[in-house]
């Protein structure tokens, strides 16, 4: 292969490649552009909330979700959803604010992954 054909053929595969990334960066955008935007005004964010999970075994758990202020306690398992009880309660509401009030915004994953990249970089 002569050294002209080499540099075409990289040049081609090259191209191609920046054409694939761009149009994965340009859906990525428009994505999230779209996810963002269900919302309207009231972010969704606010309307459901999960405020913990507890998985059973496989493709099983149980979940405590605030649904518009109401906090119910729901199972789910593989194919179905099922609402076990709602907490009506004062007491054990008050409980749960007190708990959600100590544990505060936990790391997120991105947290995670600079203090996990930081200590691998400091074992080298």
């Amino acid at each position: 292969m002569d050294s002209p054909e080499l540099f075409s053929s990289l040049l081609k595969i090259a191209s191609a490649l920046a054409v694939t990334v761009g149009v994965m960066i340009v859906a990525a955008y428009l994505f999230k552009k779209i996810m963002k935007r269900g919302g309207g005004e009231i972010n969704n964010r606010e309307l459901i909330r999960i405020l913990s999970s507890q998985y059973l075994g496989p493709k099983s758990s149980i979940m405590l979700v605030d649904v518009l202020g109401q906090v119910v306690v729901i199972g789910i398992s593989s194919g179905t959803i099922s609402l076990l009880t709602e907490i009506v309660d004062p007491e054990s509401l008050e409980h749960l604010k007190d708990i959600r009030g100590q544990k505060g915004k936990g790391a997120s994953f991105s947290d995670y992954l600079k203090g996990y990249l930081k200590r691998s970089r400091l074992d080298v």
